[in-house]
């Protein structure tokens, strides 16, 4: 194949501008003409994200990336959305990539974000076939564009007490985003390409992440709660989750010692909560864990172990059983782990897709071996659905 057609290619799979269809024509070329050329910590990555969101690849070029890398399987879990799950499950048939669909809901307390995954692939096209999930989906979908217009609205003010002279502009959104301004990652984004430097030097953020955690997502800088009459707890996304089919988790556990304080106890206590309304599983392993303030021991560890303290619970005592809704009751099952990088290839991010940062993610927690775990687990929750996923989920 010619070298223009390949290059041709590499510039259309990630093309926000075409359509997904273009976008998978072009990935079918590459499938042809690529190799393997990238490395990677591990087989598969469970928490990345696509421009459906707040990230800079397409969903194609996010599956393309894990067939670079060698990788086996990727979830892409968008904040609030399924926009790109089936362009990504398309991707994922071109390359030979196990693409497990996915989505990330940001709750109403900081620093607890639900992971869900759907390893049933037939019941997870059924639940976009039928609309159910647009029923929370969408009302979200239109409350963030009024959060995000407030929230770009106060830069000026915030950063003006801070010396600098700040603002996002509609062309700005054009430059520096890659599908619109969709999430609360986006604001971190634009400001980190256009006021960097300034903000490194000031001393007042280090890189995006940072931003994000000082700037973004706190309630005294610039973030601002949803406008929305819906239960946006951890716990309803949970039921929500599952009554869709999917298993819910709780994604890098790290950011309630950042952005809420808590304590090792604390953070069990939650687990353990969470996993009592059935929580299905905990990202026991992700860039952010670092070493534990508290013990000295590496975080990874210590949610493993929260994990296995909640799962050796279970057998020690009779658990009761979970009632999610009227058409779904569970048994009280062990915990899983899953893994993730948070890669959204942003600019000045440093992070990797199956690597995290600076390689920093551990082979053992992102084997192809947990795919079939989940998938397993989900073919079990739905022997006792007594109707569809998303039939009687509710708002």
């Amino acid at each position: 194949m010619s070298t223009g057609l390949t290059e041709e290619a590499l510039v259309l799979v990630n093309d926000f501008r075409v359509s997904a269809e273009e976008r998978l024509r072009a990935a079918e070329t590459l499938a042809v003409s690529f190799k393997p050329d990238m490395v990677t910590v591990c087989q598969i990555d469970l928490h990345c994200h696509s421009f459906y969101s707040d990230g800079y690849y397409s969903p194609s070029n996010k599956v393309f990336e894990a067939y670079r890398r060698g990788m086996r399987a990727i979830s892409i879990t968008d904040h609030d959305v399924f926009d790109g799950q089936p362009e990504a499950l398309c991707a994922g048939d071109i390359f030979g990539i196990e693409v497990i669909p996915g989505i990330e809901f940001y709750t109403d307390r900081p620093g607890v974000e639900i992971i869900a995954h759907f390893p049933d692939i037939g019941a997870f096209c059924r639940l976009l076939d039928s609309s159910a999930a647009d029923l929370v989906v969408e009302p979200i979908r239109k409350a963030k564009k009024k959060q995000l217009e407030t929230m770009t609205a106060k830069i000026p003010g915030c950063f003006g007490k801070l010396g600098l002279d700040a603002e996002i502009t509609p062309q700005d959104i054009d430059s520096f985003l890659r599908n619109g301004m969709t999430t609360k990652g986006d604001i971190s984004v634009v400001m980190w390409q256009k006021y960097g430097c300034e903000l490194r030097n000031a001393g007042l953020a280090s890189d995006v992440k940072d931003f994000q955690a000082r700037y973004t997502t706190r309630d005294d800088q610039l973030n601002e709660p949803l406008d929305l009459d819906m239960d946006l707890s951890a716990e309803s996304f949970v039921r929500r989750v599952l009554e869709w089919g999917g298993l819910p988790g709780l994604s890098h556990p790290t950011e309630l010692r950042a952005k809420e304080h808590l304590g090792n106890e604390a953070l069990r206590e939650l687990v353990w909560h969470l996993a009592s309304t059935g929580l299905q599983g905990i990202e026991v392993d992700g860039w952010r864990n670092g070493v534990c303030p508290e013990t000295g021991m590496l975080q990874t560890n210590l949610f493993e172990g929260i994990r296995l303290g909640y799962n050796d619970s279970l057998s020690s005592a009779k658990a009761q059983d979970i009632r999610i809704s009227d058409s779904l009751t569970i048994p009280a099952l062990p915990l899983l782990f899953t893994n993730g990088s948070d890669d959204h290839n942003q600019p000045g991010e440093g992070l990797e897709l199956g690597c995290g940062k600076d390689k920093n993610l551990r082979a053992e927690f992102g084997t192809l071996e947990n795919i079939g775990i989940l998938r397993g687990r989900a073919r079990h929750l739905a022997t006792f659905r007594t109707a569809s996923p998303g039939q009687n989920a509710q708002a």
